[in-house]
């Protein structure tokens, strides 16, 4: 007879526990919940005839979808695992969920929380809904209520919207994939500015293709802003989590998306009565600057300048017209002395002024701090503000200084300031 060793069993007994249950759904009331330091969370399983031991991991730990308590009866899905140091098995949690959820919520559950991982439900992927839309898609069953709500709101909001409408199964067998194709189909055709997606209400299973991961995979690749409509208020999809806008009727969806004409028709009528009213202002206000003008002194001054120069010319005229009486040898003697005057007058004003401006000139070299600067002496700055150092006690050891040359500068450290 074989005689094993303690680890030759333990190893035995985990290979062939966990092989024989990878995973597994167990119903029981929880005993013993020990949340650790650590963040872990132990507790135990029981029933009228045993007891399972159950651990879930920090990392899991908003998994659950039920609040951990003594007494809680829950159903339970992990993996069975042996603890071959300390002799001991138990089940390592994934999921937790109040006793009596059916089947569809569970996997509604695990998908929502598998697609909010990936980011399907981030807002930062959300498209925005246009405001302004004269086309859009709609997908749903064409027998259904729910497309004539979204005909009869969004042609009462606005009559002239075009809606195309690609009828699609929406509960039962291959529903799922038929939205999804019609998705697809609109985002080829790529002439409308919205798509609706939806349905009336109903139970969760009747709802259940709005909760495929196809569905949610064909939203979230959609160029065209998508508005899920699927039931009542009360009722959620994962189409609604995907979805750009998750409106809770089919109606409100079409409210959503179709702006009221008779709003618009109020707004552009105000848009009217201010750009009138503007217009009017402005061309009221550019007529009493050209009364303004009009009875100014400038303008009344413009016309007596031109007077004058008018009379001026006639002088001239005039004069001219007397010259030419006289000799021509008299008219030249007269030039050519008047000449002489200008020339004699004009040497004498070019030798005041350039006098004066030596003498400015003199004036202002005195007074450039260059000048100064150029003598050896030097500007001190304060830094950082850069202000001049007039006095030696407006500084302290270590402030730093920026000294000025008559040719470049240099930034110091103040040593020490002793007042003269």
């Amino acid at each position: 007879m074989k005689v094993y060793s303690v680890s030759e069993i333990t190893a035995g007994i985990k290979e062939l526990l966990e092989s024989e249950f990878p995973e597994a759904w167990i119903e029981g009331e929880v005993t013993d919940y020990r949340p650790s330091p650590t963040g872990h969370l132990y507790f135990s399983l029981k029933d009228e005839f045993a007891l399972l031991n159950c651990i879930i991991w920090k990392e899991n730990r908003t998994l659950a979808t039920v609040a951990l308590k003594n007494g809680a009866k829950v159903r339970i899905y992990g993996n069975l695992r042996v603890y071959a140091k300390g002799g001991r098995y138990n089940l390592q949690v994934e999921r937790v969920y109040p006793m009596g959820i059916g089947e569809l919520q569970i996997k509604f559950e695990e998908l929502k929380h598998k697609l909010a991982q990936e980011g399907l439900f981030a807002s930062a992927h959300k498209k925005p809904i246009p405001r302004w839309v004269n086309r859009i898609g709609v997908i749903t069953a064409l027998d259904g209520a729910a497309v004539r709500d979204i005909i009869r709101v969004a042609h009462r909001r606005y009559p002239g919207i075009q809606i195309i409408v690609r009828s699609s199964r929406v509960q039962g067998a291959g529903a799922a994939q038929d939205i999804a194709q019609g998705i697809m189909e609109f985002n080829e055709y790529g002439e409308v500015d919205l798509l609706i997606v939806g349905r009336g209400g109903g139970s969760i299973e009747a709802l259940w293709a709005f909760n495929e991961e196809v569905v949610a995979q064909a939203i979230y690749n959609s160029r065209i802003p998508v508005i899920s409509a699927v039931g009542h208020e009360i009722d959620w999809t994962i189409a609604d989590f995907v979805a750009d806008y998750r409106a809770p009727t089919p109606s409100a969806a079409a409210e959503i998306a179709v702006a009221d004409s008779e709003e618009i028709l109020e707004k552009l009528s105000s848009f009217e009565h201010r750009i009138e009213d503007r217009t009017r202002k402005n061309i009221e206000d550019a007529r009493d600057k050209i009364n303004s003008i009009e009875r100014s002194y400038g303008l009344k001054r413009l016309f007596d300048l031109i007077h004058t120069h008018w009379q001026t010319i006639d002088e001239f005229g005039y004069r001219i017209g007397i010259s030419f009486a006289h000799p021509l040898e008299q008219k030249r003697a007269e030039f050519e002395f008047t000449v002489q005057r200008f020339n004699q007058g004009m040497k004498h004003f070019l030798e005041w002024e350039l006098q004066r401006i030596k003498v400015i000139d003199a004036r202002m070299r005195g007074i450039n701090p260059r000048a100064t600067l150029q003598r050896g002496y030097s500007i001190c700055y304060k830094l950082p503000e850069k202000k001049v150092v007039k006095m030696s006690n407006a500084l302290l050891p270590k402030e730093k200084v920026e000294i000025e040359f008559y040719e470049g500068k240099a930034e110091c450290e103040v040593l020490n300031a002793n007042e003269v």
